[in-house]
């Protein structure tokens, strides 16, 4: 069985952008890097730290996603924890959101797909017309449990600059 990938619903940009938990690692990575690809998957953004990515063996990520032709983007980011470089994330947002405009779909990850992954994609849907409860309720209704995990992530898509 392979990792779940939950799609967000109202997605304005008519591409999917998908939240995820980790891949299985180890021995079973590279069948589901496969599988994402076979699901579509263009672009696979990362943001386990690398610890965590030594941890639940996927040192491979990368490399594999190469091999399948996905593209590999990576934004480590703490568990529980919010991103520490508005740089990073706003370079990481644009460039999904202009791959979404060009029809191209991605899937964002990172250890059980709740807060990390929740307040990126939601940092990507956010525009003038949607407000971040919105975007929040679209991703808990689609995940199917309330996201993110804590209230430093609520805070951070909250205040999260747009421009």
């Amino acid at each position: 069985m392979f990792t779940k990938i939950y799609w967000i619903q109202n997605n304005h940009y008519g591409t999917p952008l998908g939240i995820m938990a980790r891949p299985r690692g180890n021995d079973a990575l590279e069948d589901e890097i496969r599988n994402l690809k076979m699901r579509g998957v263009q672009v696979l953004v990362c943001l386990l730290e690398d610890a965590e990515i030594y941890e639940l063996g996927l040192r491979n990520e990368q490399s594999l996603c190469n091999k399948y032709g996905i593209e590999y983007l990576h934004l480590p980011i703490q568990d529980r924890g919010v991103p520490t470089s508005l740089h990073a994330v706003k370079k990481i947002v644009k460039h999904v959101q202009e791959k979404l405009r060009n029809q191209e779909s991605a899937v964002i990850h990172c250890r059980m797909g709740i807060g990390r992954s929740s307040i990126i994609a939601g940092a990507v849907l956010l525009d003038s017309s949607r407000t971040d409860g919105d975007v929040l309720e679209f991703i808990t209704r689609s995940r199917g449990l309330a996201v993110p995990d804590t209230e430093e992530q609520v805070h951070w898509l909250k205040h999260f600059d747009r421009s």
